[in-house]
């Protein structure tokens, strides 16, 4: 409509600007080429109109098919758009593969965070599916009155035993779930090395005098460190109970500090059995245990949760083990923020 008025405008201007010339000059032949080059004036801006317009509606078909193929989440025909030409298509199809690689990315990211949801209910449930069996058959068992008192006893022990094993799970999994959620930001700030060192080792001393296995710490009293204390000194327990636990009566466990470059490395040697190298990377997996250690009381948690906790603040861990010697476990942790 309004491309219609702007049309017969022209028409009326042009019309009139003729009558004006011919009324000035009175010359029939200045009023016709006047006609003349208001007409080519008329035509041109149509034609230069209409090739704009198709030009536009080219531009927006090609857009809209762009579109159409990121919302299609076709990712590899977004990747073939063209991109050198240096026009406005090209330019804007370079917008539309950046907000195709963030989106693609972002899927990803939710297909990961998926599957290791989907993986940890899975391990949960199995490992609480064991407890809750014993659980139940040894209420029924207790449920017999004719059962001698000491052997009643026995079994609420077990039941004790089973209920702790329970409450061990359902903590982890608050923790680790919290974790991987990133609902805990742990709180990297300037600490005593050696107080993180404490608090791990206060939990220890108990199970290491029962094996009757020394403990010797070669860190220094002050060592100031970027770290979150209380969960540092957490993955620090694990790594530690973990020595003793599978370390023989009588043996020695080593944790050292060194200051590196650009990490500290807390070293942390035993006595025990020792790991095959090609189960490095598996001892990091939730609940994995190795077939030798079975018979020793765990559920193969808390390295997997000491190296969540040290990759939380930018750190890393490596394992070293000879079979019959025992193993050295290192953590790195960034000695800037």
């Amino acid at each position: 409509m309004r491309n219609k008025l702007w049309g017969g405008v022209a028409i009326l201007l042009s019309v009139a600007y003729c009558g004006f010339i011919f009324l000035l000059f009175h010359h029939p032949l200045a009023t016709a080429v006047s006609a003349l080059l208001c007409l080519f004036f008329i035509l041109n801006g149509y034609f230069v109109k209409r090739r704009d317009e198709k030009i536009i509606s080219a531009i927006t078909d090609d857009i809209s098919e762009n579109l159409e193929l990121l919302f299609n989440d076709d990712y590899q025909n977004v990747n073939a758009l063209d991109l050198l030409d240096e026009t406005l298509i090209s330019k804007i199809n370079q917008k539309i593969v950046r907000i195709a690689d963030v989106l693609k990315i972002a899927t990803e990211k939710s297909t990961t965070e998926k599957k290791v949801l989907e993986g940890f209910i899975s391990d949960i449930s199995h490992q609480v599916k064991t407890p809750m069996t014993n659980l139940k058959m040894l209420h029924e068992t207790i449920q017999d009155r004719d059962l001698p008192e000491q052997t009643r006893n026995e079994l609420l022990k077990l039941m004790g035993t089973q209920l702790e094993k329970l409450e061990f799970l359902l903590s982890f999994m608050v923790k680790a779930s919290r974790l991987e959620a990133g609902l805990i930001q742990l709180k990297r700030q300037p600490e005593n090395l050696f107080d993180t060192l404490a608090a791990a080792l206060s939990d220890i001393t108990v199970p290491a005098e029962k094996k009757q296995i020394q403990i010797t710490v070669n860190c220094p009293e002050e060592y100031r460190l970027n770290h979150d204390l209380k969960w540092t000194a957490e993955a620090l327990f694990n790594v530690l109970e973990n020595a003793v636990k599978y370390s023989p009566d009588h043996s020695f466990i080593t944790v050292e500090v060194k200051r590196c470059e650009m990490y500290t490395r807390i070293t942390i040697t035993d006595q025990g059995k020792g790991i095959p190298e090609a189960h490095y990377g598996k001892i990091f997996q939730r609940f994995y245990r190795e077939q030798a250690n079975l018979e020793i009381e765990g559920i193969g948690i808390g390295l997997y949760l000491a190296r969540e906790i040290i990759q939380k603040q930018n750190g890393y861990m490596m394992v070293r083990s000879v079979i019959g010697e025992g193993s050295t476990f290192s953590i790195f942790l960034p000695n800037a923020f």
